[in-house]
């Protein structure tokens, strides 16, 4: 017999980002508000795109309130 091991492998960053972006009801642009930035910018960071500075993750962080 058989048997089928799944991993769930953890999301990355742009996924994660957009998950907690909707389970907190932001649309993109009133993310970016909350964390200062041009909302084309944080389309890019949920496309994957580009990377945030430090600063940036520590504000994404503590806007979602979770741990960096």
């Amino acid at each position: 017999m058989a048997v089928s091991i799944q991993f769930i492998l953890p999301m990355s960053f742009p996924e994660r980002l957009a998950a907690l972006r909707k389970e907190f009801g932001f649309t993109q642009q009133q993310m970016a508000d909350k964390i200062g930035m041009h909302v084309s910018q944080l389309k890019r960071y949920e496309a994957g795109s580009s990377q945030p500075t430090i600063e940036v993750f520590r504000r994404i962080a503590l806007a979602l309130n979770v741990s960096a």
